[in-house]
């Protein structure tokens, strides 16, 4: 642990690899994965605290309107299933020859692509440059697609509205996201739900105004049109876009150090141990913690390499792509399996059902985005995944029955539930490794839905034409679509277990180990830990703790360095703790414990209150910074108790289960994590503050 700066509130890391020369294609892909820094200048930021040509002052609310229609207008991908017969039959002449529906799976999956390779460059430009570019893309990608048609030419409509309106989309959806999620860091579900609920609501307008279109003018025609309705819309809103002033957002991600601003709290110990480490960071774990030079709450701040290498970062991607499949399979083909399945008699037009299919993809957006901030990123995303797995298994039994609305209703249900993982996901990453990082790494998340959507399409078809092309069914049997359900089901089970050791707080990811910890995990504040060794009677067998200044002490009692210890075997060790906490528990005299220290000195009193000494700090007395929560917590009374003497003392109220040999599996509850977590972070703060022990 070590000091690595002042920590000013403009403070910008180091932008002078920016212009470095990048001798290989490696080098230059690291470098921009490295610094996504916004970097504007004080009259950048003056303007950009205006809109309408310098007259209104720019306000978060505005922000959400503009994110919402410039979501409705890519939304209209959504309602690309109104296009595939007239498509079809406009080139083939055969409205069942099946080609126009790549274009979708095609424009998903740039989408991810180019969310993944512009994420770092929109992060490090302004919202409004990014936004303008978006609506260009997007219409190019129009007027491609509508050339392509008229010209008769599949490809040409595959590469304009699949691969450059793709582009477009990818571009204006990370764009729209980051703006939403700078502006409202605290409220980022509700706030970014909102947003992409706007993308679920283009579904809902754009597939009745596909049909309209498509009854009155010719197919090219209609991407012609399109494109200039959504480019006036997008280059309007992209007027808007703009990111907060710098201080607005946090540098990282809070961390959870105690219930309370440490500002708020007035015990005299505490406001000393906070003077020390205020402005302060500490190289911790590989990563760095810094305090805030006012609040003095800790942050942990994430590079964006660190983000993208995490296992944590890949398990929330395995999750988001699982939610994904189901819902673009079912997006893009509801339509033509509703008319396969039940024929022309529908007891409702398909364009309702598409209408009604995307208010549940805005509304799941919306609904879980806003109770992700109050029950938390993961559990929410459980349960979407959780009634997925419900709603497919429903599915397996309902779709032979060939029952219209049950059918219907649980595709309805499944919308909202992939519209829900969307709304979470950019939340749940900014949370995860701060919103700075979050364009970069939504836009890699992205792939996730180009790997649904060409994946899961490409296979839905693959089994599709097998069985009707070489098994002799006919699109019109239900076994062509339960058989598909199976391999998602799989998927979604798979995603489902990978939520459960997604670490989504620094608490979860930088949690100290214990003396002979192979593994641990924590969900709902209870930890499961796998360990190997005798269990010790307190808190002292955590690492970090056992190795505390003045409380190492030999055979006779008298201070020895642990470090000593390295050497021995772990049996020796444990007897050792063991000694050190009996001669604790029996010789440490609370009155003398210090109470009261300013920034550089700790004050030592007696129980009359008089000065007894002054000594400078070391690590050892940040666990008072602590002692009065410990003491509540584990019912003692007196609230001046050391947490050294308190962390040998206390018997944790672990329930622990003896596998075989020294192999133990211990449920650790709240209250230990809690109160070791923030042992933890002072001890290792104040250490690094004082830059010794």
């Amino acid at each position: 642990m070590h000091i690595v700066e002042e920590l000013a509130t403009d403070a910008v890391f180091d932008h002078a690899a920016r212009t470095e020369n990048v001798r290989s294609f490696k080098e230059m892909v690291i470098n921009y994965y490295s610094h996504t820094e916004y970097i504007r200048t004080s009259e950048q930021i003056r303007k950009d605290q205006w809109i309408i040509f310098g007259k209104v002052r720019c306000r978060a609310w505005m922000i959400i309107p503009v994110a919402v229609l410039s979501q409705f207008c890519l939304g209209s991908l959504y309602a690309w299933s109104i296009f595939n017969k007239p498509i079809d039959r406009y080139l083939y002449n055969n409205a069942d020859a099946n080609r126009a529906q790549i274009t979708f799976y095609i424009a998903l999956g740039m989408l991810g692509a180019s969310g993944a390779s512009f994420g770092p460059w929109i992060e490090s430009h302004s919202p409004r440059m990014c936004a303008v570019l978006a609506a260009l893309v997007f219409f190019f990608g129009h007027c491609t697609a509508a050339l392509g048609l008229a010209c008769k030419e599949i490809s040409m409509l595959y590469f304009g509205y699949g691969f450059v309106g793709g582009v477009g989309l990818g571009i204006g959806y990370v764009t729209t996201i980051d703006a939403v999620i700078q502006w409202y860091p605290s409220a980022r579900g509700f706030a970014s739900g909102l947003a992409v609920s706007g993308f679920g609501s283009g579904a809902v307008a754009f597939s009745n105004l596909n049909a309209a279109l498509v009854r009155t003018f010719t197919v090219p025609q209609v991407f012609v049109i399109l494109g200039t309705v959504n480019l006036i819309i997008m280059l309007l809103c992209a007027t808007v876009m703009r990111p907060p002033p710098p201080s607005y957002n946090l540098p990282g991600v809070a961390i959870d150090m105690t219930d309370q601003s440490i500002s708020d709290m007035h015990n005299p110990e505490q406001r000393g141990v906070q003077n020390r480490i205020k402005g302060k960071s500490a190289a911790i774990g590989g990563q760095t913690i810094t305090v805030g030079s006012n609040s003095g709450d800790p942050v942990l701040i994430i590079t964006l390499s660190q983000a993208l290498a995490s296992r944590d970062f890949w398990l929330l991607w395995v999750a988001f792509f699982v939610n994904l499949v189901f819902g673009v399979v079912i997006i893009s083909n509801l339509a033509s399996m509703s008319t396969n399945m039940f024929g022309t008699n529908l007891s409702a037009p398909v364009s309702v059902i598409v209408s009604i299919e995307g208010a549940f993809n805005a509304g799941g957006r919306l609904l879980m985005g806003w109770a992700s901030d109050w029950a938390g990123r993961r559990r929410t995303f459980l349960f979407v995944i959780s009634l997925q797995i419900v709603i497919v298994s429903c599915l397996i039994f309902v779709i032979p029955q060939r029952t219209f609305w049950p059918f219907v209703v649980l595709v309805w249900l499944a919308t909202l539930c992939y519209g829900g993982g969307v709304g979470v996901i950019a939340a749940t990453l900014a949370d995860m490794f701060g919103a700075s990082n979050m364009p970069a790494c939504h836009g890699v998340i992205l792939t996730g839905w180009s790997v649904a959507a060409i994946g899961g399409g490409l296979t839905y078809t693959g089994v599709v034409s097998l069985l009707t092309k070489h098994r002799g069914y006919t699109l019109s049997d239900p076994f062509v679509y339960v058989l598909n359900q199976y391999w998602i089901l799989s998927l979604l089970i798979c995603g489902w277990i990978a939520l459960l050791f997604i670490r989504i707080t620094p608490r979860e990811r930088m949690f100290p180990r214990v003396h002979g910890e192979i593994f641990h995990h924590t969900f709902a504040g209870v930890m499961l830990r796998l360990a190997r060794g005798t269990r010790q009677n307190g808190l002292h067998d955590y690492a970090f703790l056992s190795a505390a200044p003045g409380l190492d002490l030999d055979s006779n009692g008298d201070e020895a360095d642990l470090e000593s210890n390295d050497s021995k075997s772990e049996k020796m060790v444990d007897a050792n703790l063991n000694r050190r906490a009996t001669h604790i528990q029996s010789n440490t005299d609370v009155s003398a414990l210090p109470t009261n220290h300013d920034s550089t000195t700790i004050s030592t009193y007696d129980q009359d209150g008089e000065l007894i000494g002054a000594k400078q700090p070391f690590a050892s007395e940040a666990f008072n910074y602590v002692a009065q929560d410990a003491a509540s917590t584990h019912s003692v009374i007196d609230t001046r108790i050391s947490c050294v003497q308190l962390m040998c003392a206390m018997p944790p109220a672990r329930r622990c289960l003896k596998l075989f040999g020294k192999w133990r599996l211990e449920l650790v509850p709240s209250a230990e994590v809690t109160t070791v977590w923030r042992m933890y972070l002072s001890c290792a703060l104040l250490a690094s503050s004082d830059g010794k022990h």
